[in-house]
C-alpha cells in the first residue's frame, strides 16, 4: 500500500513538472507603434509648464491620429468668429522604440520630434522640446 501511494505521488509530481511554461519572460513585447495606433484625444496642454485650457465653444483641444500606415493627423482646435475651427497637420511619422522618440515630418519637410514620457491602453503624454520652448500634451484614448 506504501509503494502504490509512493508511486502514484511521484507520478503526480512528474505530472506536475511538465506543465506548461508560463514564463513571462517569453511573452512578445508590445512596441509603441502598435499601441499609439488610434485617435488621441488632447485633455490636456502645457507650454513651458502653463496650462493651455480650451476654449469656448470648442470642447477640447483637438486630438492626434496615428495610423498603421505611418501617417499622423495633428487635428488642433482653435476659436474663429466664436466657432470652433479644426486645423489639421499631415505627417509622416516614425518611431525609435528604443529611445521613445516620435519623428513626424510633414510635405513642407518640417520636422517634430515627440518624447513619449507615458504610454499606456488609454493615456498617452507627449513632449515636444524646441530650444527653450517645451510643449506637454496629454492625451486619452
Amino acid at each position: 500500500m506504501k509503494r502504490k501511494l509512493f508511486l502514484g505521488a511521484i507520478t503526480l509530481f512528474m505530472l506536475q513538472a511538465c506543465g506548461e511554461d508560463r514564463d513571462e519572460d517569453n511573452a512578445t513585447q508590445i512596441t509603441i507603434h502598435q499601441k499609439i495606433i488610434g485617435t488621441w484625444t488632447i485633455v490636456k496642454k502645457e507650454s513651458n509648464g502653463t496650462n493651455i485650457p480650451a476654449s469656448s465653444p470648442c470642447l477640447n483641444l483637438g486630438n492626434f491620429v496615428f495610423d498603421y500606415n505611418n501617417k499622423l493627423y495633428e487635428n488642433h482646435n482653435s476659436v474663429v468668429n466664436n466657432n470652433c475651427i479644426i486645423d489639421t497637420d499631415n505627417y509622416t511619422y516614425s518611431i525609435d522604440e528604443n529611445n521613445k522618440k516620435i519623428t513626424a515630418k510633414n510635405a513642407q519637410n518640417d520636422v517634430l520630434i515627440y518624447s513619449v514620457s507615458s504610454l499606456s491602453e488609454n493615456e498617452l503624454i507627449l513632449v515636444n522640446s524646441v530650444g527653450n520652448d517645451v510643449t506637454k500634451y496629454t492625451f486619452s484614448k
